[in-house]
């Protein structure tokens, strides 16, 4: 049966839009992959995190330092250069990453984005660099945390999988202030 009713049929309205923004007409939504590079960085028994800025997903959870690896780089590279974006910190990768991957649905538009996410979380260690706060990036804020302080922190899944930590049911739900 097709129809109104069944999800695999697109409006057209929405099929226009899919086409415009080059998406592939293969009857679903677009679905997107995102390959991204993180920093897992240990300072005398703190961690070090970045709150999510206003305008991206997440807004107000704290997350590792990274990001989007840049078509061509290479995921340690991404790593390091986002690690410097982020905090100004110059950091050295110290060992090979854990590589997690994972699939949900991001709240973007409407209809909601299937994704899959495939992230490098590698371990380093700071050698360099001048802590600053990025402006008008991804990130307002950053701070090292003891992990005994994070219970009332809101963290994203990245966080939590990456200490051991119980993951936030909706990790893209924005944190109110206040």
């Amino acid at each position: 049966m097709s129809g109104p009713t069944d999800p695999t049929v697109i409006p057209r309205e929405l099929e226009a839009l899919y086409r415009e923004r080059g998406w592939p007409g293969d009857g679903g939504p677009p679905r997107i992959t995102r390959l991204a590079a993180c920093g897992l960085l240990w300072r005398d028994g703190r961690v070090l995190l970045c709150r999510t800025s206003p305008g991206h997903l997440g807004v107000g959870r704290w997350t590792l330092p990274g990001g989007g690896i840049v078509f061509g780089e290479a995921p340690d590279a991404g790593a390091v250069r986002e690690v410097e974006e982020e905090t100004g910190l110059i950091a050295e990768i110290t060992g090979a990453p854990v590589i997690l991957s994972d699939t949900g649905t991001w709240p973007f538009d409407e209809p909601p984005i299937p994704y899959h996410q495939v992230r490098f979380v590698y371990p380093m260690t700071v050698v360099g660099g001048t802590e600053r706060v990025e402006v008008g990036g991804s990130t307002d804020a950053f701070e090292w945390f003891a992990p005994d302080e994070l219970s009332g922190v809101p963290i994203v899944g990245l966080v939590a999988v990456s200490l051991g930590l119980p993951v936030p049911p909706d990790e893209y739900e924005a944190v109110s202030e206040g």
